[in-house]
């Protein structure tokens, strides 16, 4: 774990870093999960690298702030002096994606790394079974149990994308007289998970031979809590326990009012578990069918629902789209609220990107990637909308994919924040995607 440099100590070769000019510079610190603090800059500007992940110093990274470039000592810290007010900064570090942040003001900044190429997740396999006895469906009928787990509490996480192959995590229960164990094997992630499963009554529509045919009608659920996985280490006997009917309630989904030409709309309900992570559940709303039968919260200690939703231009994959996520949801009707337009008709090359500004957006960004590798990201927090790619990340030649976002976060100081801290202001992202060949 990182630990927070809290101050300069009183040595010799510290007071050396530091100066000794009666306090008056402020001394360096790590902000939570990355961020800026302490602002402006006067004089001097204290800029920590660290692990997106693991959340450890990263020594030896090179920084850039205008024209000076340094390097970051072992505590992932490199200290500029003589400067003031907001600053263009570049990161760049061995098996890393480089970040560029424009308009920069913090004495204290600290930049999360997150890997150079798409990692692969560790996991584990989790076996068990649902007892669906006491269900009943009529003649014709299977019981079918879609099994998933509970996710981190971070966009993107790797961890959340893990999927188990030929289906394993789909199972049946028999029917109306020939009842068994739902048996499934799921791959999930490390830590602390919870497994949730939809029980669906598949009616076979007398042609049992022919799936095509088929309709599922979701009628239970079922879980398990608090299973502790540590990577590559299988468990059996995962058994999960029907939810109580009393236990269930519907929520409606409103969509409330897309962008304009983002015609693909749907949403995914989660319920946050606390330490177990959050239960996306396998079930999806549209404008259409907006009512789902979910879990009540009170099943859960302290839990609350959330609510993503997503629309696109329908193509695969989207390359215009926009999603809300909303968050600590109590009641039944789940609001998706005001959306983000994508920014419009950006220009980008491999020099240079511009975009037009997001009414609503707090920041706009752009991430440049190569097939499974990630290049930049560029964070605009001053406003700017054109920026000049500096040669320390120069891109690399063939295809590369900008997309280029505009972020909302009701109430963030772009001046002051915590990733970590300020985790639940960051509820609305809207992009475009451009390809450079």
């Amino acid at each position: 774990m990182r630990t927070p440099i809290l101050g300069c100590l009183v040595t010799a070769t510290i007071l050396t870093a530091c100066g000794d000019d009666g306090g008056s510079k402020v001394p360096p610190r790590v902000i939570e999960g990355g961020g800026i603090g302490d602002g402006p800059i006067e004089g001097v500007a204290n800029i920590h690298v660290i692990d997106d992940k693991t959340r450890e110093p990263i020594a030896g990274a090179t920084v850039k702030v205008g024209t000076v470039e340094g390097v970051t000592d072992g505590d992932g810290l490199f200290i500029m002096e003589d400067v003031d007010g907001p600053q263009a900064i570049v990161v760049k570090a061995t098996t890393f994606r480089s970040e560029m942040w424009i308009g920069a003001n913090g004495s204290n900044m600290t930049f999360n790394l997150g890997p150079g190429s798409d990692p692969v997740a560790p996991r584990a396999t989790l076996t068990g079974s649902i007892d669906l006895s006491s269900i009943q469906i009529p003649a014709g009928h299977l019981k079918i149990g879609v099994i998933g787990y509970s996710q981190t509490d971070d966009l993107g996480d790797p961890d959340n994308e893990i999927k188990t192959l030929d289906d394993r995590n789909v199972c049946n229960g028999g029917g109306m007289n020939n009842p068994m164990p739902c048996a499934f094997t799921i791959d999930v992630r490390g830590g602390r998970v919870a497994l949730i499963a939809a029980i669906y009554d598949r009616n076979l529509n007398g042609t049992p031979t022919n799936f095509n045919d088929d309709t599922m009608t979701l009628i239970r659920w079922a879980y398990r809590s608090g299973i502790t996985v540590t990577p590559g280490v299988a468990q059996s006997a995962q058994d999960l326990t029907l939810i109580d009917v009393g236990m269930m309630n519907n929520v409606t989904v409103d969509f409330g009012s897309p962008p304009s030409g983002l015609q693909t709309v749907g949403g995914l309900v989660g319920i946050d578990i606390g330490n177990d992570g959050v239960f996306q559940l396998p079930v999806f709303a549209t404008p259409t069918a907006a009512t789902l039968l979910v879990p009540k919260l009170s099943q859960f200690s302290g839990a609350a629902f959330r609510l993503t939703a997503i629309a696109t231009n329908g193509t695969d994959p989207a390359t215009t789209e926009s999603v809300v996520l909303r968050r600590g949801l109590s009641t039944t009707t789940l609001a998706a609220g005001a959306w983000l337009t994508p920014p419009p008709s950006p220009t980008v090359s491999r020099t240079m990107v511009s975009w037009a500004t997001v009414t609503g957006a707090t920041v706009q960004s752009v991430e440049f990637t190569q097939g499974t590798a990630n290049l930049l990201n560029v964070t605009s927090f001053d406003g700017t909308t054109e920026v000049t790619i500096p040669d320390l990340v120069a891109l690399p030649s063939g295809a590369i994919t900008a997309k280029v976002n505009a972020i909302g976060a009701d109430g963030l100081d772009v001046t002051n924040f915590s990733l970590d801290a300020d985790r639940d202001k960051l509820d609305r992202v809207a992009a475009q995607t451009v390809t450079i060949n």
